[in-house]
């Protein structure tokens, strides 16, 4: 039996139904040894952190990454429970208040796209959503596990309440491909672009950096004509998450280049700053320089709008 089996079926499952209290203690016991023996990219973190906030003292540099390690770990096993979690408690847990402000979509037979981040605990988001969205199908566009066998394990256990996933890889196959059902288009989209040349991100001041975004979710809505909403998820306590649509467009195809993007953009940085130990600050989000003529660029312009043919 292959190991992602073994790792599967013999850790990622019994632990799922360890009590919520042994869970975050174990939680707590993983920060301490971080923080204080590991140091998991802990100085991709501090950095991260106080470049974004230079006001910060030192002193407040530190409280802000611990705070994130705290939460870092809560999460990871709060996504642990969920291998066990029943669909109720999954709801219970990360409560969508508004999903009637898409009713005029599933009514008028229309899909949407989502945006979200990696923000909060968007793996509870992911087996909630579908049972609070009635009408729709909800698909989650993701990235692929380098191992074959736990990507496959753990797509059918996101999927235990309906959600369907989408790789990266074939998202325009699936939009090219779409039957028409209305359905929500889940994109996590503040990854560190890759592979793509300049002119094709959009480029934008967050928190305090000069930033580039993935330009793709706002292409495949004015291409395919999606309405596109934010999915604001905050966390209310230990382990409870709410998720609110903010509209930005139902009519994509009618606005500028750059302004669904754009508007991504600045509703993530309010949510940072608002509630900031609960943004990956681990990841490596500026590891790319910026290119000269964009910082040539940005000093005339508010933001540069990627280079794209919304109908090609």
């Amino acid at each position: 039996m292959p190991l992602a089996y073994l790792l599967y079926y013999l850790v990622f499952i019994p632990l799922s139904y360890l009590p919520w209290s042994v869970m975050y203690g174990v939680s707590a016991a993983l920060e301490w040894l971080n923080w204080h023996l590991v140091g998991y990219r802990k100085a991709v973190v501090v950095d991260n952190i106080r470049r974004s906030f230079p006001a910060y003292t030192e002193r407040e540099v530190t409280r802000l990454a611990r705070d994130y390690y705290g939460f870092f770990f809560d999460s990871v096993a709060e996504s642990v429970k969920l291998f066990s979690m029943s669909e109720g408690a999954a709801v219970r847990r990360c409560r969508v208040v508004n999903p009637e402000v898409v009713d005029h979509l599933r009514v008028a037979g229309r899909s949407f796209i989502a945006y979200g981040a990696h923000f909060s605990n968007w793996e509870i988001a992911a087996l909630s959503f579908q049972p609070q969205f009635a009408g729709f199908q909800v698909m989650g566009i993701y990235s692929p596990l380098n191992n074959a066998v736990l990507d496959r394990l753990f797509r059918v256990n996101r999927g235990r309440t309906g959600t369907q996933l989408v790789s990266r890889r074939v998202v325009q196959e699936y939009f090219d491909t779409h039957d028409g059902t209305p359905t929500v288009e889940f994109f996590v989209a503040d990854q560190s672009p890759s592979n793509a040349r300049w002119q094709k991100l959009h480029w934008t001041e967050f928190l305090g950096r000069t930033t580039a975004f993935l330009a793709g979710p706002e292409r495949y809505a004015v291409r395919h004509d999606r309405p596109v909403y934010y999915m604001n998820l905050r966390r209310q306590g230990r382990g409870y998450y709410t998720a609110k649509l903010i509209p930005i467009t139902d009519e994509p195809r009618e606005t500028e280049p750059g302004f669904i993007t754009e508007c991504f953009a600045r509703r993530l940085e309010h949510e940072i700053r608002r509630d900031p130990a609960t943004w990956l600050w681990s990841h490596r989000r500026w590891k790319r320089g910026v290119p000269d003529r964009v910082a040539e660029l940005l000093r005339t312009k508010d933001h540069l709008p990627p280079e794209y043919d919304p109908e090609g």
